[in-house]
């Protein structure tokens, strides 16, 4: 699942991320991302560690290197759409749509 943003100019495509078997790992051209998620009927959670390289630039308005977030969000249809939250400024909140694009092969 690819995870959009919602910026300043609308949906913002931000990546990759791969769900499989509880855990979730993604990326893109600035920082990786390695956690664990879980589904209950129609509803997602998830916590992510989130590290930068390069100069960090991150969605949040700041220069962490790394830092945890925690995804909140429904499923239907194959899009996830969530809110993202980090525990240490609760005030601000990102909201991500993640659609499916496919499925892993098994070998």
């Amino acid at each position: 699942m690819g995870p959009p943003h919602f910026g300043p100019f609308g949906w913002e495509n931000r990546g990759v991320f791969v769900f499989e078997n509880g855990r979730i790992i993604g990326g893109d051209n600035r920082q990786y991302s390695t956690g664990t998620y879980g589904v209950s009927g129609d509803r997602v959670t998830a916590e992510l560690k989130v590290y930068y390289y390069g100069p960090p630039r991150t969605v949040f308005g700041e220069k962490s290197e790394e830092f945890t977030i925690d995804l909140d969000g429904t499923v239907q249809e194959g899009v996830i759409d969530a809110t993202v939250s980090r525990g240490d400024k609760a005030q601000l909140e990102l909201q991500y749509r993640l659609t499916r694009r496919m499925g892993l092969q098994t070998p």
